[in-house]
């Protein structure tokens, strides 16, 4: 099973000079761990629910923009490359969030909780 199957394509983008609180009340809203940050319209790095624990909290940063805290560079990969690969990279890079890419556009993203969900309907794609 490819990923272009299972991709999320609903994608939540903030601008970089948004402000970490209201990062986090649109992550709430849309009930989502993540959104991607663009710069000039331009997607470039990933807010998650990690990086408000790891980063933004120490730093005392709700009110700072969010592109401050962003994890950059994306982690993409093609939306060719099957679940199995996606896991094993997620694995390996200790990662819950994996951009999907096509054409050097960002097409959609693939998480932990999609891995989750299509192993638990196709078991065997693990084999």
């Amino acid at each position: 099973m490819k990923l272009r199957e299972v991709m999320k394509r609903d994608l939540v983008v903030v601008d970089e000079k948004t402000k970490v609180s209201e990062v986090c009340r649109i992550m709430g809203e849309k009930r989502v761990g993540s959104v991607l940050v663009s710069r000039n319209g331009e997607i470039y790095g990933i807010f998650t629910e990690r990086d408000l624990l790891s980063k933004v909290f120490p730093d005392d940063g709700l009110e700072r923009e969010v592109g401050r805290y962003a994890t950059t560079p994306l982690i993409t990969v093609s939306p060719d490359y099957s679940v199995k690969e996606a896991a094993k990279i997620m694995a390996e890079m200790k990662i819950r969030r994996l951009v999907i890419a096509e054409e050097g556009e960002v097409a959609g993203i693939f998480t932990a909780s999609d891995l989750v969900e299509v192993l638990a309907k196709h078991p065997e794609l693990m084999r």
